[in-house]
């Protein structure tokens, strides 16, 4: 029988998992192995313990994860030192004890044992963390099976335990250097079973095959490969696992079948990488002409098209699958309907209305491909056309939103058309319906806007009820700009208003008992803020109807830097009162909506030229502060950068290739995100509507609309923008702009939308 032998490949997170954000700190410096000199001095700038011990946290947060140099890295032991030293027994100096254990993890793992072996008995809260440091330690002098065992055994010593996942990771990558494959197969298996999407995912299913093979269990390794090859197909350890799946298996060659094929391309489309989608979608197809799932993979393909622009090759398909009435075709319709409204191919998509008797159109798509047609027929100047499309739009039984967004587009047309009153007639037909947060404001906003130039003494009144009802919102800093609103309505709040009603966290509330929140508050004490924010994330739903909870936790969540998580509580369980207002909002409320937690890297990057608060703003809306996130068109990171538009601008800057991985490095992206802002507001000539839109859009079609519409007012032309997502994207990053002023500067003085604040 032929047997097969992985290959390893070079993957540091194989030993470096999941070890604390501050191990770090100390990678290629050099500690003095006994950190305890007996001739040590005390640091003469500590006034006191809690002093010495919080300017080591502070370097910490500084440094925000780098490697800090060898003089900076020993100020650290040497204030820790100073604790433990000068202030014996206190909660101060058993914290210093085990953040020296931590800080030590690398360079003196020996060490770092002792320290942490101390902490268990100084600080029983964190038991589980300091076996996980002890156990890493252990790995790092080469004492694999200790460790293994000791990370094996973290969730019966604390049940409830959130480290289960990574320690099962740990412990079998421990258990396989060990040499103990029956033991690391099942914390392996379990591990990426716990946590698919964890980094440490794909090498442990390397490891996991190579346990299989060298306990004689071929098929079990062919299946992990598989998988590997599967799920995780853009990393290095897919090629590992291709290079041994090539090779025989049982004697055979191994080749992809077509649900492997399907899965591929399914793992491509979800990580938003469509070139590669799109070429295992078609080996699909091709492979497997009869496949169940075929109709499936071409409805994908054409998106995957969609996204890459080519239009042409989507429409082909998407025409293909409206044209054989099966499930698909309804979806395909309306994502042909939008095709032929992008290319501008008016005769196809009013042709599309013959097909209706043959699909079964649910009310929302069909209304959606009407909405579709009024827009051709709109931007075409054929307005009663286009007002027909609507009217019966809006007659949509199954949508409410689909009814607000034909009625509005009416009286758009009506407004741009000098029908003020006709307008304001339809206007007040949205209103009519259920309120919605999208519409009533925007609709608000115009109505007002139709009243001036009859000079109706009640267009004031309607810009007050907007504010009073929607005041921080874009449309009423659209009003606050035309008229005069009350200040009262535009204050932020005041913090102490709801200060006596937050949880003190002094074990008198619920959540002050909950191990998982003392946890977290020790945590971040000691200055790691990694793994207290994991402690806090799991109180969110437990806690989600206590909304003075969910206060202090999200904002304990973006004091760690956890920004992420914490404006995700904010907008789901906030949003009302940050858009509305009507409640008193706390101060802490707004630093959590609003997160400046990467103002200073901005700053050093932004220049004269980029105002700081609008790469905030453009990070809040782009990726909600998410430095992992991708977009389903394949941007990436904080500001969502396309790996295309990336390498050029770095070039420009003069900078190395950036690659599309290094693009989740917060500051990379950051500064070549700012490189890219920069490029554009030149371009632009500083309007920032023209540059925000580009942003989105792509400068080509920006350019076309101001060469259309640039003689409009700076709303008027917002309005105009013809791609909805562009048109939106504009208003909440102008709004979200603003609101970085109001906060940060009390005001924004340019009074128009175009210009820099």
């Amino acid at each position: 029988m032929s047997r097969m032998r992985l290959t390893r490949p070079s993957v540091a997170v194989l030993i470096g998992f999941s070890l604390p954000l501050a191990v770090v700190f100390l990678l290629g410096c050099t500690v003095a192995t006994k950190v305890l000199a007996a001739n040590a001095q005390p640091d003469p700038t500590c006034g006191s313990a809690e002093e010495c011990f919080s300017a080591v946290r502070g370097q910490m947060a500084q440094a925000g994860g780098s490697a800090v140099d060898q003089e900076k890295s020993q100020a650290m032991v040497d204030r820790l030192r100073v604790v433990m030293e000068q202030y014996p027994g206190s909660i101060w100096a058993k914290r210093a004890g085990l953040l020296m254990g931590v800080l030590l993890a690398e360079r003196d793992p020996a060490e770092a044992v002792r320290f942490l072996k101390a902490a268990q008995r100084d600080l029983p809260l964190l038991e589980d963390y300091i076996r996980f440091w002890i156990a890493g330690s252990l790995l790092k002098l080469g004492d694999a099976s200790q460790a293994a065992a000791l990370f094996e055994v973290i969730p019966q010593a604390v049940p409830d335990t959130l480290l289960v996942s990574q320690a099962a990771f740990r412990g079998g990558e421990a258990w396989y250097k060990a040499g103990q494959c029956a033991d690391a197969i099942g914390l392996l298996d379990r591990a990426v079973s716990l946590e698919p999407q964890d980094p440490s995912a794909p090498p442990a299913l390397v490891s996991l095959a190579d346990c299989q093979l060298r306990e004689n269990r071929p098929d079990d390794a062919l299946a992990t490969l598989r998988q590997l090859w599967v799920r995780y197909p853009n990393t290095p350890e897919a090629g590992v696992a291709m290079a041994q799946l090539s090779r025989s298996v049982n004697g055979e060659a191994w080749r992809p079948m077509p649900n492997d094929l399907y899965g591929r391309a399914v793992s491509f489309l979800n990580l938003s990488l469509h070139v590669e989608a799109v070429d295992e979608m078609q080996k699909f197809l091709v492979a497997a002409p009869n496949h169940p799932r075929r109709n499936e993979a071409r409805l994908k393909l054409g998106l995957a098209l969609v996204r890459l622009r080519r239009y042409e090759q989507a429409r082909d398909i998407f025409q293909g699958l409206a044209a054989e009435r099966i499930a698909e075709s309804d979806e395909a319709a309306v994502w042909l309907a939008r095709i032929y409204l992008r290319q501008g191919d008016g005769a196809r998509l009013l042709a599309l209305r013959q097909s209706f008797p043959k699909l079964s159109l649910s009310d929302e798509q069909r209304g959606a491909i009407l909405l579709f047609e009024g827009t051709w027929l709109e931007d075409g100047g054929r307005f009663d056309e286009a007002i027909a499309r609507y009217r019966q739009a809006a007659q949509s039984r199954e949508s409410a939103g689909t009814r607000a967004d034909a009625l509005w587009r009416i009286g758009w047309i009506r407004y741009r058309a000098g029908s003020f009153r006709d307008a304001i007639e339809t206007f007040q037909e949205v209103l009519n319906g259920k309120e919605d947060a999208q519409f009533t404001p925007q609709v608000l906003y115009w109505m007002a806007r139709a009243m001036e130039p009859l000079t109706d003494r009640d267009a004031p009144e309607v810009y007050l009820r907007l504010c009073q009802r929607y005041v921080y919102t874009y449309y009423c800093q659209l009003a606050s700009a035309r008229a005069k609103v009350p200040s009262s309505l535009s204050a932020s709040g005041d913090a102490s208003s709801q200060a006596a009603s937050l949880p003190s966290g002094n074990g008198k509330t619920e959540v002050g008992q909950d191990v998982h929140y003392r946890k977290a508050l020790e945590l971040k004490t000691l200055g790691l803020d990694q793994d207290a924010a994991r402690e806090l994330v799991s109180l969110t739903d437990r806690y989600a109807r206590d909304r003075r909870i969910l206060l202090e936790l999200s904002a304990l969540l973006n004091e760690t830097g956890a920004y992420y998580p914490a404006l995700r509580v904010a907008r789901l369980y906030f949003q009302d009162a940050l858009e509305r207002g009507g409640e008193p909002v706390p101060q802490v409320l707004w630093n959590v909506a609003y997160p400046t937690g990467y103002l200073s890297t901005i700053r050093a990057h932004a220049g004269s030229l980029v105002d700081p608060y609008l790469v905030t703003a453009i990070i809040r809306e782009e990726s909600q502060y998410d430095a992992r996130a991708v977009s389903r068109v394949g941007a990436v990171g904080l500001m969502q950068l396309m790996p295309g538009t990336a390498q050029t601008v770095a070039r420009r800057l003069g900078l190395p290739n950036v690659i599309r991985d290094e693009l989740f490095d917060q500051e990379t992206n950051i500064r070549v995100g700012i490189g890219y802002l920069k490029q554009l507001l030149q371009q632009f000539s500083g309007n920032v509507i023209l540059a925000v839109a580009a942003y989105n859009a792509g400068p080509p079609a920006v350019s076309t609309w101001a060469a259309k519409n640039g003689d409009k007012e700076p709303d008027e032309f917002v309005e105009l923008i013809p791609y909805q997502e562009t048109r939106q994207y504009v208003k909440r990053v102008l709004r979200s702009y603003r609101e970085y002023h109001r906060l940060g500067r009390g005001t924004c003085d340019a009074r128009s939308l175009d210009k820099v604040c």
